[in-house]
């Protein structure tokens, strides 16, 4: 069986590997018979691999159908449908999926997406998991920043079936009606709702939501930081893990309790009776949390094992494990998109080799030689699973065997047992569940201060950035290791496949070079600056309302992917919220040696202004400040102009957002040394900026305008284009394109480099025609 999961898993993959766009649906009936044949002939092998092709690209093209109509997004439509899944709130909004069933004020065209993900801004009402509401809702087809190191948002919606975005334009809907109170949906609301009223501001109340009920929105970022650090995020998921446990627990007691009735056994035996009450729990706890994906793998997998107890079939753990893969897939071809599904069944994976190897060795006589089987056990967890880590996280928690050896035991055996026994009691006894949950809270309480203990440890924050090839060598290294079946001795040799992924040098740029990359932080600007030995930061980009920061969640992952630990300066243009929103949050991620900027409040403490004259030479590149003069410019006007110059001659000018008054004054101290083969444009673009005075002293054959995808300021303005066009600019629209990553080495023309959304396009990545290039001659 586990060959036919891995041919069946091999054909899934297929597409989002190999292809950046679906295939012309004429391959299809080509796939179609051949599948046929390979069936008719016996070839089971190569059928599963078609099947699993088959089965990604019709769910692929199912999701890429439902696209909301160009004449539809941005305009207001009356929706109906149902609140998808427990909404989560944030600072005056709260965020839900949003299953559609018609549309109020028009037919819904028949590609319509049926999933929406809604934000709803100050409500008057709370909606509620399971209710029919009428909304007025404005769309968005989705759409992310796309930068090396970033959150692919459109790959996970994608994943979701969330086929757009948007926003509730009343603060007030219309409520239709909520559910049955028979149906799960009524149940999970009602527990939720308990649990929100009285934990909300507990000691790890929010842990004890996200337990429950798999709603992890009420988690800091603090707390994720410290999972991250400490490799116990999978904690927080109902997994295997919680769900294996709840399921052990009920076979267990009503094992117990069933042999103790004789009148009982003699209807149903023993474990017969445990088995159903075990698949019972595991359904329960699998609808309490929403049926979510990592529940569903752990529910098949749970019952493939019950199922084998109730036939009293012996199955082999690899074809258990197969089985369960096959089901997985076969239910939701795109769990293989999610590093949850590759996580979960390689940590399975792991331990079941690591058992078959056991079994060899006979089991452990005393309790010490068991402590040891479970520390051997932990850290092949953590080794096994360091390469799908840097691959999908690029960081190591060399803390994870210590803080897993304490912590899996202590949820395992305090916190979720506590909560799942006060979800029990609370209808029959209020007061006594809401104790458990008290307790529950205090238990993780005292588990959180022991991580934050261990996360404060030299080098817990180990960040590693490598190439796909290492992170296979290393995966081949494990295997192989587990699989060996020569001489004992020469097994660990295998460990050398693991040298490319801690010693693998990141490239970096040669001496006198400078990488420059623009990245993508919508309406907004973040420019990183890298030479040999040092690199510089200059803006950050906004922090939404929303809660997301760009510092937080594009530059310090970019700086991390690339083997950057350290920002040796850091310059905040202005103090505009889309150059400075970031600021505080890569601050405290990387405290860099020197941070410059214009106008107050600084920064940081230490900050100092950046005044023209200031200059500095890194690797062979020169660094000048040429603006402002002094401190008596407004905002825009204020801002830090920066040219970066390499060894042979290459220019960059990096201007902010300086105005016509800013450039004129630019120009009579400088206009002898303002060329550069690279410009950022002025402003974003903005028709206030670029006078045709510095167009042709720059002269630029690239300018690129950090402007974000269909702003509502139309940046860049054409007549701005227009101007850099007439001296023959290339001009791509970083919110467009993605980041940009150019080289400054030889005087010259640069090249224009291709976006990072074309460079790492996947076939979920949409191309917008609504978002071209600004003009170029």
């Amino acid at each position: 069986m586990y060959r036919y999961a891995i041919a069946f898993l091999g054909g899934t993959l297929c597409l989002p590997l190999c292809f950046s766009r679906l295939p012309d649906p004429v391959w299809g009936w080509a796939l179609g018979a051949l599948l046929l044949f390979s069936l008719v002939r016996r070839r089971f092998q190569l059928a599963a691999v078609l099947a699993g092709l088959a089965g990604f690209w019709w769910q692929a093209a199912v999701q890429l159908q439902s696209q909301l109509p160009p004449a539809l997004e941005g305009e207001d439509i009356i929706l109906v449908g149902t609140i998808d899944d427990i909404p989560a709130r944030g600072p005056r909004v709260l965020r839900f999926p949003f299953r559609v069933e018609g549309r109020e004020d028009a037919p819904l065209p028949i590609a319509f997406p049926r999933r929406l993900r809604l934000s709803w801004y100050d409500p008057q009402q709370l909606p509620r998991v399971g209710e029919r509401w009428r909304l007025r809702v404005r769309l968005k087809a989705p759409w992310s920043f796309r930068n090396p190191g970033g959150f692919d948002y459109e790959a996970w919606l994608f994943r979701q079936r969330i086929g757009a975005t948007g926003y509730v334009r009343d603060q007030a809907g219309e409520r239709l009606g909520g559910p049955a109170w028979y149906r799960p949906v009524a149940w999970r609301q009602g527990v939720h709702a308990a649990l929100e009223e009285r934990m909300r501001s507990r000691p790890g109340g929010a842990v004890v939501l996200a337990l429950a009920l798999g709603a992890r929105h009420g988690l800091t970022d603090a707390q994720w930081e410290l999972y991250r650090l400490t490799g116990t995020s999978h904690l927080m998921a109902i997994s295997g893990l919680h769900v294996g446990l709840v399921a052990g627990l009920c076979f267990g007691l009503v094992r117990l309790l069933w042999a103790a009735s004789p009148a009982l056994v003699r209807r149903l035996a023993a474990p017969r009776a445990a088995t159903l009450a075990a698949m019972s729990g595991a359904l329960g706890y699998a609808a309490l949390a929403g049926f979510s994906i990592p529940t569903q793998r752990a529910l098949i997998m749970v019952w493939l094992v019950c199922a084998a107890l109730w036939l009293q079939r012996q199955l082999h753990p690899l074809n258990t494990l197969g089985l369960a893969l096959i089901l997985v897939l076969l239910h939701d071809p795109l769990a293989v998109l999610g590093s949850g599904f590759w996580l979960s069944f390689g940590a399975v994976l792991l331990l079941v080799l690591f058992h078959l190897c056991l079994r060899q060795a006979g089991p452990a006589a005393t309790p010490a030689g068991r402590f040891r089987r479970l520390v051997q056990a932990q850290l092949l967890l953590s080794l096994g699973l360091m390469p799908l880590t840097v691959l999908n996280f690029h960081t190591v928690a060399w803390l994870s065997p210590l803080a897993n050896l304490i912590a899996i035991p202590w949820v395992s055996l305090l916190v979720v047992p506590l909560t799942l026994l006060g979800v029990a009691l609370f209808a029959l006894a209020p007061g006594l569940g809401e104790a458990l949950w008290d307790l529950a809270g205090l238990a993780y309480s005292g588990l959180e201060w022991l991580l934050v203990r261990l996360a404060a440890l030299p080098l817990a924050d180990l960040h590693l950035a490598r190439p796909m090839w290492a992170v296979v060598a290393a995966l081949a290294g494990i295997l192989g290791l587990l699989l060996w079946r020569g001489q004992p001795r020469h097994r660990w040799a295998l460990l050398l496949l693991f040298l490319p992924l801690l010693l693998y040098p990141t490239p970096r740029p040669p001496l006198g070079t400078a990488w420059v990359d623009v990245l993508d932080v919508g309406q907004g600007l973040a420019v990183v600056v890298r030479t040999r030995s040092h690199t510089l930061v200059y803006d950050t980009g906004p922090r939404f309302t929303s809660g997301l920061d760009t510092g937080a969640a594009v530059v310090a992952p970019f700086l991390r992917t690339v083997g950057r630990t350290d920002v040796d300066a850091l310059i905040v243009s202005h103090g505009d919220n889309d150059h400075s929103g970031g600021a505080p949050a890569l601050i405290a991620a990387f405290d860099p040696v020197r941070i410059l900027y214009s106008d107050p409040p600084a920064p940081a403490p230490r900050a100092r202004p950046c005044r023209d004259g200031q200059a500095w030479n890194w690797d062979g590149v020169d660094f000048r400040l040429l603006h402002p003069a002094d401190a008596g410019s407004d905002r825009n006007d204020a801002s830090c102009v920066l040219l970066v110059e390499s060894a042979a001659g290459a220019r960059l000018l990096l201007p902010g957002d300086i105005e016509a008054g800013a450039e004129y004054a630019l120009l009579r101290r400088h206009a002898a040394s303002l060329r550069a083969e690279v410009l950022v444009s002025p402003h974003h673009g903005s028709r206030t900026s670029s006078t045709p005075a510095l167009v042709r002293s720059v002269a630029p054959g690239l300018v690129i305008h950090p402007a974000g995808r269909g702003n509502r300021y139309g940046f860049p303005h054409p007549d701005v284009t227009a101007r850099y066009a007439a001296v023959g600019a290339r001009q791509p629209i970083s919110g467009c394109s993605g980041a940009l990553q150019l080289h400054l080495d030889a005087a010259g023309e640069v090249p224009a480099p291709p976006g990072y959304r074309e460079r790492a396009r996947r076939l979920w990545h949409r191309p917008d025609p609504g978002c071209a290039p600004a003009p170029s001659p």
